[in-house]
């Protein structure tokens, strides 16, 4: 047989052949329009959809624009990695509503336990003073004791040349101040920091509360003995107000106390009373029942005669303290408070107990004892 024989022989078994793939492909296309509409269907649910033009029709939501365009065709066909595809105006408008946030629908609220966490007092003595840092465990000092200014003219009637010059004087004392430790721990059960999230830095914070409440009465009150500070109320760190005048109260100590810094050339910055003191310099009144320092509504930072007020405990009452505390002294950091945490003390560890340590190390330096003025009411 002849190839041209042949293939007269086999042409209409290739006709049916090609016949049948081109029904398979056409048959093949149908079926993946299907299956895309019922996933888009199972998407968006079952029933006709508004289309673009306004019309009903199947698939022309966003979902199924994008499926149906020649763009995206062909990309599902292999023609490139992506597709742009334009979208009719106002489409995006008409989508679905965003899903947001409905209040504790979504995300429950936080429980905070039955612990309330006081916030510190808003100021403190050490507020009041310049503070610096040391790398020893003794800081040395000049104290001023008498200055005696006697600046004036180059002036010997008659001439007002070739004459000497007046002389001042200035009497210091070396002091020492050594740095100490305020220090105070509190035992806690492994359990129990477990257990409650909060419970550490709460006693974190107290515990850094307690510290800074002692430190205000070093400050001031300190004897100097042992390991204590010596504080600008102890003997030879300060100058005695002026005596009352008799008809005096309150505000008119602190004013001749201010009026005495002022006769030494300083400057009142700071004034420190007892709060029950404070109050009942608040509470002072004319003789037509108005509060001397305003209405207990207004909005002041608290002060008398324009001096910043500080109520602290740290003093006692029925005394107070005017100062000029930044000419007047310094503290030292030598180890700034900070709280660390163990579980290797004594016999925590077989205990499951846990030792948290609060602690500072600091020193006071009194340049002039003349700077405070401290008296009683």
């Amino acid at each position: 047989m002849t190839p041209k024989e042949r293939e007269e022989l086999l042409r209409p078994l290739m006709s049916a052949v090609e016949e049948g793939v081109r029904s398979l492909n056409e048959k093949s296309a149908v079926l993946s329009d299907r299956v895309r509409d019922l996933e888009l269907k199972a998407l968006q649910g079952s029933g006709e959809y508004k289309t673009i033009a306004g019309g009903t029709g199947r698939g022309t939501d966003l979902a199924s624009y994008i499926v149906k365009s020649d763009n995206f065709k062909a990309l599902l066909s292999g023609n490139g990695k992506s597709c742009s595809i334009q979208l009719p105006e106002g489409m995006l408008s008409a989508q679905k509503a965003a899903i947001v946030s409905q209040g504790q629908d979504l995300s429950p609220a936080m429980r905070i336990p039955g612990i309330v966490n006081n916030p510190l007092r808003a100021q403190r003595v050490r507020d009041l003073l310049p503070v610096g840092t040391t790398g020893n465990n003794l800081v040395e000092f000049t104290r001023e004791n008498v200055f005696t200014n006697n600046a004036g003219p180059q002036y010997s009637s008659p001439n007002t040349e070739n004459v000497t010059k007046p002389e001042s004087g200035i009497t210091f004392t070396l002091a020492e101040a050594p740095v100490r430790t305020l220090a105070h721990w509190i035992p806690v059960s492994k359990q129990v920091l477990a257990d409650s999230q909060q419970m550490q830095s709460y006693i974190n914070m107290r515990l850094m509360q307690g510290l800074k409440v002692k430190e205000d009465l070093q400050i001031l009150s300190g004897d100097g003995a042992g390991a204590n500070l010596s504080g600008i109320l102890n003997t030879g760190n300060f100058t005695a107000a002026p005596s009352a005048v008799s008809g005096d109260n309150r505000l008119d100590r602190i004013l001749r106390a201010i009026a005495a810094l002022a006769t030494d050339e300083m400057r009142a910055t700071g004034i420190l009373l007892h709060p029950n003191d404070w109050a009942d310099v608040q509470l002072e009144k004319d003789q037509e029942g108005q509060y001397l320092l305003g209405s207990p509504g207004a909005q002041t930072q608290p002060n008398m005669w324009g001096v910043p007020v500080i109520a602290s405990t740290a003093i006692v009452e029925g005394t107070f303290l005017v100062g000029d505390w930044e000419m007047g002294a310094q503290l030292w950091d030598r180890q700034q408070a900070t709280v660390q945490i163990s579980f290797e003390d004594g016999n925590n560890f077989v205990k499951n107990m846990a030792t948290i340590l609060c602690e500072e190390r600091l020193a006071l330096t009194i340049y002039r004892p003349k700077a405070f003025r401290s008296g009683s009411f």
